[in-house]
């Protein structure tokens, strides 16, 4: 019934939408949202690489999972996102981690990173070796409990001197109850 107002009257006003699922609901009747409305606002929490390395990493936000806030010597900004379950082509199984530092929150290009060092932002492993994928170049946008990435990274086992196999890893977190560090 609200499918076929909706068409014909044009209405699509999230506020319409609402005040309509309240009168429904004070009637008694039932009322069934489309996917669309009742999925708008929920955050993927999955990181996909592709390249020379492939696969998916998916975290379960929780007050454990997820820290963020300005770094230890206050000048940049911190995420971390730990306890992700996935696998890797050729780097293994989880589960895995990953750090972001950045010099402000918001949008954070990176033209060319320091793959030598942690600074930037990578994924880790807990196995044996431990594997890390660190940051080469990309976009990196944190606003703290949210945020999101689209960036290069380098294949790297520590404990060698050895980087290589480029991927490009998209993904986003949202983690409302996570450990704000101020």
């Amino acid at each position: 019934m609200f499918a076929s107002m909706k068409s014909t009257r044009g209405w699509s006003s999230p506020k319409l939408t609402a005040a309509v699922m309240a009168g429904t609901m004070l009637s008694g009747a039932i009322a069934l949202l489309a996917p669309s409305v009742a999925d708008a606002k929920t955050a993927s929490n999955t990181f996909t690489f592709s390249g020379a390395h492939s696969g998916t990493l998916v975290l379960t936000p929780s007050s454990t999972n997820c820290s963020f806030g300005k770094t230890y010597n206050g000048k940049s900004y911190m995420v971390t996102l730990s306890h992700m379950k996935g696998s890797i082509s050729g780097a293994g199984k989880g589960p895995w981690a990953m750090s972001a530092y950045v010099s402000k929150q918001g949008k954070n290009h990176v033209a060319k990173a320091n793959v030598h060092s942690l600074t930037d932002t990578s994924f880790q492993s807990n196995g044996v070796p431990i594997i890390a994928f660190e940051e080469t170049s990309g976009t990196v946008t944190d606003k703290g409990s949210t945020g999101s990435i689209n960036i290069t990274v380098e294949y790297h086992a520590v404990g060698s001197t050895t980087y290589s196999g480029s991927a490009t890893v998209t993904g986003s977190w949202n983690c409302p109850n996570g450990l704000n560090l101020g």
